[in-house]
């Protein structure tokens, strides 16, 4: 039984070393091939369950910090477009008051002044 059993045994385990030397070491220890023979499923499924949980907190954390990159781009370039704007508006109050001045010195109060009020 010993060897043609542990040779179902890794056959049964398809390459899967680990699992393998695991399942090995248990029919070392007694367990009866059967036994074994009905775990390697479940243990194939509990590891591939862990697997994907790994992959999906992998992917979980991959996103966040993808998402968080993302809001502090969008964050920022919100600030540069309001800073733009306060430029612009900033430059749009200088230009006005610029014209106010000029047309104030220009304008018909200054002629009415240079009339009455000769230099």
């Amino acid at each position: 039984m010993g060897s043609n059993a542990l040779e179902q045994l890794k056959r049964e385990t398809k390459d899967d070393a680990k699992l393998y030397s695991c399942i090995k070491e248990l029919y070392e220890q007694g367990v009866p091939f059967s036994e074994l023979k009905a775990l390697i499923p479940d243990i194939k499924r509990t590891r591939e369950q862990l697997h994907m949980k790994r992959m999906l907190e992998n992917n979980n954390e991959v996103l966040l910090s993808m998402i968080s990159k993302e809001m502090s781009f969008l964050l920022d370039a919100k600030e540069r477009q309001e800073e733009e704007e306060f430029k612009k508006l900033d430059q749009l109050i200088r230009q006005q008051q610029s014209y106010r001045k000029s047309a104030a010195e220009t304008g018909p109060v200054k002629k009415l002044k240079k009339l009455f009020l000769p230099a």
